[in-house]
């Protein structure tokens, strides 16, 4: 991210995370190595050339002969043709694999960015508690001093000002934690607590159903399409043939060139590729079945996920319009009550935890709410995050 810049959105942290040198290379890395799979199937095996000289008496005698050939092995089953289309299968699987990492990816950048987000508000909330429990305890001691408070009351408001530092500490170290590991994974230096974060916490809206193909699924099918083609392909047992051509030429009295033709084929009596045809099917079965059971099991988890993300949204907007601002409510009674003498300090310190645990309870369903969001999201890379 560029030094100057103030403000960080989620999507930019997913981008940075995406566009990261080391990231693109994992990526692109298995779609390289796919494609030179590809050109290797489509090549044909290099011809072989030999040389032979010999003579009754010594290769300068009379009837040496030198002979001069090249093969050239040829596939006439199609077995190559096949393995081509596996291997076109496995750069589709390849690229969708890419784009499925690639969310995943995004998706643990956004995780971490609202990580840092709840991190914060946690920590203002600390900082809001331990400020107004150190003007409390001022409070409690002047009143001390001046005969309306007791002693108990001072150290009881002090103990409430030491775990409220402790507190403080806490959520700072959590925020220090969580700058640095989103930092770590968009490969910037360490946050600023300056850059504002300008996302929030809370999901705005329940994301559409989805009606593209998931990549995991498309993925998971070009895997099953290469199996298949090579099933086909150790379906032909029928041998490669190797052709040669060639040149001899006799020397000495009799010196003469002729030409020379080979065909040689291995005869498949007793090895028939059966073996290599049952792995093949094997292949498929497995692959056909690992389709299946990420289909079920992808379509269970997108419509839980779907449940816990509606009903996890809907608990955290009726709290915050409920205990919340209920909660707010009473911490400022309270402390108007205890300035006008009204009310004991440990009333006090009743209201203001009150208001700081239903702050805290307001920022927990809203990251789970967010935490369903990002669950969903990584099922689904189309929908809002």
């Amino acid at each position: 991210m560029p030094a100057a810049a103030q403000t960080l959105s989620a999507d930019d942290a997913a981008r940075l995370a995406t566009d990261h040198p080391e990231a693109v290379q994992l990526l692109e890395a298995p779609i390289e190595r796919a494609q030179g799979n590809l050109q290797t199937a489509r090549m044909l095996p290099n011809p072989v050339a030999s040389f032979e000289r010999e003579g009754a008496e010594g290769f300068g005698g009379d009837g040496s002969e030198t002979i001069l050939t090249v093969e050239q092995t040829l596939d006439f089953s199609g077995r190559r043709s096949f393995n081509r289309r596996g291997a076109e299968a496995d750069i589709k699987a390849a690229r969708f694999k890419a784009l499925t990492e690639a969310a995943t990816l995004g998706v643990e950048a956004r995780r971490r960015y609202f990580d840092l987000v709840a991190a914060r508000e946690e920590l203002a909330v600390a900082k809001r508690y331990g400020e107004e429990v150190n003007e409390l305890l001022a409070q409690t001691t002047r009143r001390e001093q001046g005969g309306d408070a007791a002693r108990y009351d001072v150290e009881r408001v002090r103990q409430e000002a030491l775990a409220a530092s402790i507190a403080l500490t806490e959520a700072e170290t959590n925020v220090y934690s969580a700058e640095r590991s989103l930092a770590a994974l968009i490969g910037t230096d360490p946050l600023s607590e300056n850059v504002v974060l300008t996302d929030d916490l809370l999901p705005a809206d329940l994301p559409p159903a989805s009606t593209t193909r998931l990549p995991a699924i498309s993925t998971l099918e070009a895997q099953v399409e290469g199996a298949r083609w090579r099933r086909q392909s150790a379906s032909k047992y029928m041998p490669d043939l190797t052709i040669g051509a060639g040149v001899r030429q006799t020397e000495g009295l009799s010196e003469s060139t002729g030409l020379l033709f080979s065909l040689s084929v291995p005869l498949p009596l007793f090895d028939r590729n059966q073996g290599e045809y049952r792995a093949r099917s094997a292949d498929v079965n497995e692959a056909e079945a690992r389709l299946r059971l990420t289909e079920m099991r992808l379509t269970s988890e997108i419509a839980s996920l779907r449940h816990r993300l509606e009903t996890l949204m809907a608990a955290a907007e009726r709290y915050e319009a409920g205990a919340l601002s209920s909660a707010t409510e009473l911490r400022q009674i309270a402390l108007a009550s205890f300035n006008g003498g009204e009310i004991a300090v440990f009333e006090v310190i009743d209201a203001l935890q009150s208001t700081r645990e239903a702050d805290l309870r307001t920022i927990t369903l809203k990251h789970n709410a967010r935490k369903a969001a990002l669950a969903l999201a990584e099922l689904l890379p189309e929908t809002d995050q």
